[in-house]
């Protein structure tokens, strides 16, 4: 009977160890991995600085049409099979026919007209004007209310320009917290920027991070 007791208290003893040590290791897991720091106002503005970059041009390649002008008698059913590709890579909008800047969630080629050298200047000088007022109306006792009215203004003035759609990509983050700006999605579509348009040079526009 001895030789039993004294193997259970072995067995005892060595599945306190066990215990003991598996408690240790499962300690050490969650000290190694540093905690999520929440994001402060200066890393929030540096997330505005994204919606002042200036989309990068793309170089399309050029299609030949005079060589095979047989050839192109049969290209109109060519763009009703691009266009449901376009369709997948923009989500539909709560109203028909809107597209809404966050249906960007890849890199995507846009649409932009340029501007004169006089629009460039004052376009330059209104969209950072814009941005700095988006960080600014985070902090307490502030509003959105001049980034609003900067982001209309480019609207207004240049609405076919590259400006214009980091214009609306600031309005639709604010007019999802605040009502007050009666932001309307007809404000915030950029169907008009999915095709190509006369006057218009492609550019590359991503998600903002």
């Amino acid at each position: 009977m001895g030789s039993i007791w004294v193997k259970i208290a072995g067995a005892v003893v060595v599945l306190v160890l066990v215990i003991v040590i598996l408690g240790r290791l499962g300690g050490d897991e969650p000290a190694s991995q540093p905690a999520q720091k929440d994001k402060t106002f200066y890393d929030m503005a540096d997330r505005d600085k994204q919606f002042g970059e200036e989309p990068k041009a793309v170089q399309e390649p050029k299609v030949e049409t005079a060589q095979q002008p047989v050839a192109q008698e049969p290209a109109p059913t060519e763009p009703p099979a691009q266009q449901p590709a376009q369709a997948e890579q923009q989500p539909a909008a709560q109203v028909p026919g809107v597209v809404l800047p966050s249906s960007i969630t890849a890199p995507t080629t846009l649409y932009f007209k340029p501007l004169d050298e006089t629009e460039q200047v004052s376009a330059e000088q209104t969209l950072p004007w814009a941005v700095a007022s988006r960080s600014i109306g985070r902090l307490p006792m502030m509003q959105y209310g001049p980034m609003v009215k900067a982001c209309r203004d480019i609207l207004q003035r240049w609405p076919e320009s590259w400006y214009a759609f980091r214009a609306k990509q600031m309005l639709e983050e604010v007019a999802e917290r605040h009502a007050q700006y009666n932001i309307t999605q007809q404000e915030l579509d950029i169907s008009r920027f999915l095709k190509p348009r006369r006057g218009t040079e492609p550019r590359e526009v991503k998600p903002v991070r």
